[in-house]
Formats: C-alpha cells, sequence, structure tokens
C-alpha cells in the first residue's frame, strides 16, 4: 500500500508518519510506503502510477491556500479513479464543499478530535477490505460497432492495428483479439491504468508474472509466450509492478 501525505507542518508530518507505523503494526500490512510532501505541487509533480493500493491523506490548508487540498484532491480523482483520498484538517466547516468537487473522498476527520488514530485504521480496513475484494475497473473501448465494456482483468495488451493507424488490437486472457478505435498514445492516455512497456504494446502490469533483465522480456499470467519491454522502461516497469503489491519474478 502507498501513502501519499501533505501536511505542510513537521510535527504534524511525524505524528501522522507515527499513527501510520502503528496501524500498518495492527492490520499486519507487510507492504507499507509512506511518503511525505509539504507543498501540492511536490506532490502533482510526483503523482504515481494510478492504483488501487494509492492512498491520499490531504490537509485542506497548505502554506495559506485554505483549499489547496481539496484542488489537489480533484486532479488526483481524475487521475487516479482507483485511489482513497481521506482528508485531515482544522477547517471542518469546508466538509460540505468537499461533495461540490466529487472526488469521492472516504473520510474527513478534524485535526482536534482526540479519535483520530481510531478513525484512520477504520478507514484503513476499509482500504484493504476494497483492495481484497472490491470489483475491477471495467473500461470502456470504442470499436467500429459502438463501444466494448470489458473486466480490466481480461485485458492481456494492445497493440498497434498493423492495417489502420487509428485502431489497436485489444487481446484478451481468453485469446480474443479485438479492434478498437485509437492509437496506443490515445489509449495510454485515456487508461493510465495499462503501462506503456514498449513502442508496441500497452500491457495490463497486473497480469505480469516474470521479468527478465537479460533479454529485455516479461511474461503474463497463463501465458507461455514472451513479450518484448524496452530498455529504458526497465525502471519504470519494476516500479509500476512493485506498486501494484503483488508477486512476481526477476529473472
Amino acid at each position: 500500500m502507498n501513502i501519499f501525505v501533505l501536511e505542510d507542518q513537521w510535527i504534524e508530518q511525524q505524528y501522522l508518519k507515527k499513527v501510520l507505523e502503528r496501524i500498518s503494526t495492527r492490520l499486519h500490512l507487510t507492504s507499507f510506503n509512506i511518503t511525505i510532501w509539504s507543498s501540492a505541487e511536490e506532490l502533482v509533480t510526483n503523482l504515481p502510477t494510478p492504483s488501487v493500493q494509492n492512498v491520499y491523506l490531504l490537509d485542506l490548508e497548505i502554506n495559506g491556500d485554505k483549499k489547496a487540498g481539496l484542488k489537489l484532491s480533484q486532479l488526483i480523482r481524475q487521475n487516479d479513479i482507483l485511489a482513497t483520498i481521506i482528508f485531515i484538517t482544522v477547517h471542518d466547516e469546508f466538509l460540505p464543499t468537499t461533495y461540490s468537487y466529487r472526488t469521492e473522498a472516504l473520510d474527513f476527520i478534524a485535526k482536534d478530535q482526540d479519535n483520530i488514530e481510531e478513525r484512520l485504521s477504520k478507514d484503513f480496513q476499509f482500504v484493504v477490505e476494497k483492495i481484497n475484494h472490491g470489483p475491477q475497473p471495467r473500461p470502456v473501448f470504442k470499436t467500429a460497432a459502438g463501444y466494448l465494456r470489458i473486466n480490466f482483468a481480461n485485458i492481456l495488451y494492445l497493440e498497434p492495428n498493423p492495417t489502420n493507424s487509428h485502431q489497436a488490437l485489444l487481446h484478451t486472457v481468453d485469446h480474443r483479439v479485438i479492434t478498437v478505435t485509437g492509437t496506443l498514445n490515445e489509449l495510454e492516455k485515456q487508461f493510465p491504468t495499462l503501462f506503456r512497456s514498449h513502442r508496441h504494446f500497452l500491457i495490463n502490469p497486473t497480469l505480469v508474472v516474470s521479468v527478465n533483465l537479460g533479454n529485455h522480456t516479461l511474461q503474463f499470467k497463463g501465458e507461455s509466450r514472451t513479450y518484448p519491454f524496452s530498455r529504458l522502461r526497465t525502471k519504470e516497469l519494476l516500479k509500476n509492478l512493485k506498486e501494484l503489491n503483488q508477486p512476481f519474478q526477476i529473472i
């Protein structure tokens, strides 16, 4: 699980870090990475790969801007529909305002309460349940016949259509090949949960089970064939796979 804290006060940063570490121990979370940012600009510059594993703890007021956290939450939600957003702030009068930003925050915790750790612990229990049992997203692709909604878990990869530069071929885990509208560049922007491993491949990273660093190939779950990935994308590929918090082998 990846925790991103936006808080500009050092004392509050250290307090939240200790609270989160205790919660991690209590819930037996073996992978629990905490990153703390003091400004919204820093966090925006370093927005992670979209993932259900991402949890954002945002203060509303940052460096004098009382709505900095709200503005940032809107950007986060546009980029990362699967992430969890939690507000922790002294400005509880802004609670009704959060709904107009349509960020679907999980919780809104006032800093002057004495049950912050208890609230956060319950929130993280919910996040764990969402990760373990939540429904998979179902992306919608445009096709010549209309629109196709498909479970994310059924997508293996996409590659360019050699006969039409404005289309791509979507390969599924059950070996179907579906022609969809859009170039890989366009589809990469439209579906950020997919990963551009190569100029000719847009993959589902959750299905990768092994990465061969010697010949720069990867293998999907249930597939005997291997697929190339760009040498230049090696570091980003490994970072993406590690953030998913699921097992894979490096060869």
